[in-house]
């Protein structure tokens, strides 16, 4: 086993990297922004590329500021969302075997089931999301276990030697931390192929002096036991998500909420003039013309010069129509089906349904071939851990995904029926296809099977003896023995 780094040649390596951290989290943070809505509270200078605000005179009131609060709307997080919920991880397995590995319980132990919905999310819209698996102990039975955690890109980084890299040199997990008496700082691990170190620093960490080594947890693993989920991964390893490109779009489409509320609230009414009246020749009389106007009231003069009029209040359908020509362009640039953004009509037949999610689900299907390889990657991660040497080397392993493709139920059922006839596929292989099943339903349905009960239901039902299946399962004909 390699030595465990010293404490110097730590805490030169995290400083070493220490930037390079901090602007990965500052992005993910406003990326985030976006994801929640909260792109308005970004505070960095207009030129940057995230700030989330739109353009309003320079001189306002609280009135105008308080219109653009209620400007951002999340269209960002529904892009991410779209996304993520077509894809959930349904089990792992060997080519030609029916049943998952051992590491797919490492995996229900973990919570994974419910955590992996986080980790596709904090990918597609940061970019890269992060799983780390050391070994462990069950808290309740007190047994070894692998124990798989997940982090967000606003937390960690990972840094590889070269692109081409499967395990990263080191990976850092900072949160920050403020003490009794108000100073501010991080605590620190570095992740490499030896330990976890425990390092903390005051500030920001920009002098050496802020630095403080606490300590080491080895583990037995000879790599970094880190794996990157990658959203859209270059040649040149830049992980980009869904929502870094598409900010220009996004500030756009709230530029135009923000212009349509404007014109709502100060051009949407109209206006009453008067003109040619004559002046008030006592203050009395001022006062009484001065006096405010009722719903009710009607204006008379005596002048004959005197005018009255309107000024036509500014339509806001152009400002809806550019809302909507905006969304429509989100919607193509990003593949999301367009009544997911511009609240269609949801009383789609399942053909035009289907078509109108095909763009997203060609998108699904290149994330879970990135995602697919961060799964596999940290499966033989666990494997590793937990001592099954044979699946750790199982490079060939398959990470299976729920269908979440939208099809009529009468349309699959047709077809997997013409499979098995036509095709002779075994029953067993199709059970999987049913559109909404999972692997617990399959397996029941093999068991009912195997053990008869099915038949025996069937034949409850249709007015038999209950116990027939069972009898033919096991060979008993019901006769007075073999004569």
């Amino acid at each position: 086993m390699a030595r465990v780094m010293s404490k110097r040649s730590v805490l030169t390596l995290v400083r070493t990297y220490w930037e390079s951290w901090r602007r990965s989290m500052s992005d993910a943070h406003a990326l985030d922004a976006w994801m929640r809505g909260d792109q308005y509270d970004i505070t960095d200078s207009p030129e940057h590329w995230a700030y989330g605000r739109p353009y309003s005179p320079r001189a306002t009131t609280e009135e105008y500021d308080d219109l653009g609060r209620r400007t951002p709307t999340p269209w960002a997080g529904l892009v991410v969302k779209s996304l993520a919920q077509t894809a959930y991880v349904d089990g792992v397995r060997m080519p030609g075997s029916v049943e998952n590995m051992q590491v797919w319980k490492s995996w229900q132990r973990n919570g994974w089931d419910a955590k992996q919905t986080a980790v596709h999310r904090a990918a597609i819209g940061h970019g890269a999301s992060f799983g780390i698996a050391l070994p462990g102990v069950d808290q309740l039975s007190g047994d070894k276990m692998a124990k798989m955690m997940a982090r967000s890109a606003k937390r960690m980084a990972a840094f590889y030697d070269s692109d081409d890299d499967e395990w990263p040199r080191l990976a850092i997990d900072a949160t920050p931390y403020k003490d009794n008496e108000g100073n501010r700082g991080w605590n620190v691990d570095v992740y490499d192929d030896t330990a976890v170190h425990h390092v903390t620093c005051k500030l920001d960490g920009g002098a050496e002096s802020d630095w403080e080594y606490l300590t080491y947890d080895e583990h037995p693993l000879r790599v970094t036991p880190v794996a990157r989920c990658a959203n859209m991964l270059d040649l040149d390893g830049k992980a980009t998500g869904e929502i870094e490109p598409i900010i220009p779009l996004l500030r756009r489409v709230d530029q135009d909420t923000f212009d349509r509320l404007i014109v709502q609230r100060f051009g949407a009414w109209k206006i009453r003039y008067i003109a040619g009246m004559a002046r008030p020749s006592t203050e009395a009389m001022a006062n009484m013309q001065a006096m405010k106007l009722k719903v009710e009231d009607l204006l008379i003069s005596t002048n004959h010069e005197t005018k009255f009029g309107t000024l036509d209040a500014t339509p806001i359908d152009g400002f809806i129509s550019a809302s909507d020509a905006d969304l429509r362009v989100l919607a193509a640039i990003t593949q999301t089906p367009p009544h997911h953004l511009l609240g269609l009509s949801s009383n789609l037949q399942a053909e035009a349904l289907a078509a109108a999610e095909s763009g997203l689900q060609r998108k699904s299907a290149d994330f879970k071939m990135n995602a697919g390889e961060f799964h596999e990657q940290m499966f033989r991660l666990v494997a590793t851990i937990e001592g099954h040497a044979d699946e750790a080397r199982a490079f060939d392993m398959q990470v299976r995904w729920r269908d979440t493709e939208s099809r009529s139920l009468t349309q699959a059922a047709d077809a997997l029926g013409k499979l098995a006839v036509q095709l002779k596929i075994p029953l067993e292989m199709l059970w999987e296809k049913v559109p909404g099943w999972t692997d617990g339903d399959t397996d029941r349905a093999k068991k009912l099977v195997e053990t008869g009960a099915l038949d025996a239901l069937l034949n409850e039902l249709a007015g038999g003896d209950p116990n027939a299946g069972n009898a033919q399962q096991t060979g008993d004909t019901g006769g007075n023995g073999g004569a």
